[in-house]
């Protein structure tokens, strides 16, 4: 089996782009809007080696679709977008069970991951260059401390440099907690108390080296706090740096909702969802990342500094949806399937 990503202009363009390099008998599994809106990516696939009589009569495209349908009700998913996501999957679940047999993955697995990639974007972080400094922002209690912990020992067992700058010097023991963790990475912890001395830590920073990673921690921001958000508006403004969500799985859907239109309201685009492991209905975090428009990057599934921190991909999130379905699955550590990750390594 082959597969391949096509960037054009236009849907009728990447047709004809998949049928000139692949032929006739090629498949379009998943197509999506490109970078900020422009363009289209299209993943595409051609298998001529699996005859259809090799489909096991209790492998019906029907069958996938059920398991993604009772898993989406299991997982506490909002009818309309559970209604959505299964009518994304449904044109495609025919046409992806060659593909799932040829792959030797489970066929609702894949299905859920086309249909995921085709509903949600995502944008996992680079770990080896971020041109901007990362502001973890998001409600008290979400792991915005821990995840930048996380985020610094990845750097630091990457060798990269890092600087850490934590803003949530109110919190009691926000402080200490931070700089327990930096001490084991034998880091420097800068503190911040407000939007000027941000701005001046940064650009100090920048200036002693412009290559490093910069990564700043708030204070847990209240979602119905006016002075609270207005406070971390400040703070967002005063450089140039990218806010990131953190938002813990296991919310209340609408609530999950309501959060992530306010802190994508404060310049976030993108949602690293924490306590994974600790929840089992992650309808909620759709319904954020849908809510808020945010494309997902990373996930945190332990509380363990040196490890629990993975990319977000359509694979590896139809497989903590389908966990059951999964659990056949032969793909270490989740690569995206249907992303650039898959196709560049497995070129046609």
């Amino acid at each position: 089996m082959r597969m391949k990503m096509f960037f054009a202009e236009s849907m009728p363009e990447a047709i004809r782009l998949v049928r000139d390099e692949l032929g006739d008998s090629a498949i379009i599994l998943s197509s999506q809007k490109g970078e900020n809106g422009q363009g289209i990516r299209v993943t595409a696939a051609v298998d001529d080696e699996v005859p259809p009589d090799t489909l096991h009569e209790a492998s019906k495209p029907q069958d996938a679709i059920e398991t993604i349908a009772d898993a989406l009700d299991q997982h506490g998913t909002p009818p309309a977008l559970a209604e959505r996501l299964i009518r994304a999957a449904a044109p495609l679940a025919e046409k992806l069970m060659r593909a799932a047999s040829a792959l030797a993955v489970d066929a609702p697995i894949m299905t859920m991951a086309a249909a995921l990639d085709s509903s949600f974007s995502f944008a996992p972080l680079p770990e080896k260059s971020i041109p901007r400094p990362l502001i973890l922002i998001g409600p008290p209690g979400g792991g915005k401390t821990v995840t930048v912990a996380k985020l610094a020992a990845r750097a630091v067992l990457a060798n990269r440099r890092v600087n850490v700058i934590t803003t949530d010097t109110m919190r009691a023991g926000g402080v200490d907690q931070l700089a327990a963790f930096t001490r084991i990475l034998d880091l420097d912890l800068q503190t911040a108390l407000d939007a000027e001395t941000l701005a001046d830590a940064l650009a100090a920073a920048a200036i002693a080296d412009p290559d490093a990673l910069t990564l700043i921690d708030t204070g847990g921001a209240n979602p119905h706090n006016k002075d609270e958000l207005n406070e971390l508006r400040r703070l967002i403004v005063a450089s140039d740096v990218e806010p990131i969500l953190v938002m813990p799985a296991g919310y209340d859907a609408q609530e999950a909702a309501d959060c992530a239109k306010v802190f994508a309201n404060t310049g976030a685009g993108r949602i690293l969802v924490t306590r994974i492991d600790a929840a089992r209905r992650l309808g909620s975090v759709l319904v954020a990342a849908d809510s808020g428009r945010l494309k997902f990057c990373d996930m945190s599934n332990t509380p363990h500094v040196a490890d629990g921190l993975h990319t977000l991909n359509p694979v590896s999130l139809a497989r903590l949806l389908l966990p059951a379905a999964g659990s056949n699955v032969i793909v270490p550590n989740g690569p995206a399937l249907l992303g650039r990750s898959f196709l560049e390594s497995n070129p046609s």
